[in-house]
């Protein structure tokens, strides 16, 4: 009967995940950028999925060659499940009146589209894909003692990209992309960003309530 032997795996240092995250984002987010989505949108998207992925990474084969068909498929699938189709529920609508000939909306029933259930989901659907850039839970970091609120809420955003330690990044780019968060990793997110403010003397506001579980 063989011995089992334990093979101690060497863990992936910051400094190296980071080179490869960006050399890979690079490419892929030109590769990958469509609609709303810019090439930082992507950037950070695929950083997102990187980080995720991590975690499976085995070191059979180089870091790089392992993020890229990752990050690679994952990209594939947000881009097929996001992309943008004009009024898709209406298309196979009976009431959808394509030649405006009893409506002004296209719409035979409804005045307000939005009272159209079936439209009403597809339109908040992708209100929320393209909230996805929209940075709204770091318009609440605001200094209350700021008078250029603003400038000091960029400064306050890019000193924490460079600062959140490496296991609180994939929650914070989550969050600042407004993507679901365990209430668990939202707290121990938000403590984190705490410390890194109060030491930096900032003074932050209430930090808002998280449903999502």
């Amino acid at each position: 009967m063989k011995k089992k032997t334990n093979q101690t795996i060497k863990a992936v240092s910051d400094d190296e995940f980071l080179a490869v995250l960006d050399k890979i984002t690079k490419r892929l987010a030109h590769k990958f950028k469509f609609g709303y989505h810019s090439i930082e949108d992507m950037k950070q998207q695929a950083a997102i999925f990187a980080l995720e992925g991590l975690k499976n990474y085995d070191h059979k084969r180089p870091l790089e060659n392992f993020l890229w068909t990752h990050v690679r498929n994952r990209l594939f699938n947000y881009k097929r499940n996001n992309y943008q189709r004009p009024d898709k529920p209406c298309l196979t609508c009976p009431l959808y009146d394509a030649a405006y000939k009893v409506s002004n909306n296209q719409c035979s029933k409804f005045i307000d589209k939005k009272e159209c259930e079936p439209y009403a989901s597809w339109a908040k659907r992708n209100d929320a894909k393209k909230n996805i850039a929209k940075p709204s839970y770091f318009e609440d970091l605001n200094l209350a003692s700021s008078p250029n609120g603003s400038h000091e809420h960029n400064e306050i955003v890019n000193f924490l990209d460079k600062n959140i330690r490496s296991e609180y990044r994939e929650s914070y780019l989550k969050l600042k992309h407004n993507q679901k968060i365990n209430k668990s990793d939202l707290n121990k997110l938000k403590k984190h960003i705490m410390e890194i403010m109060e030491e930096n003397n900032w003074k932050t506001a209430e930090f808002p309530k998280n449903e999502d579980n």
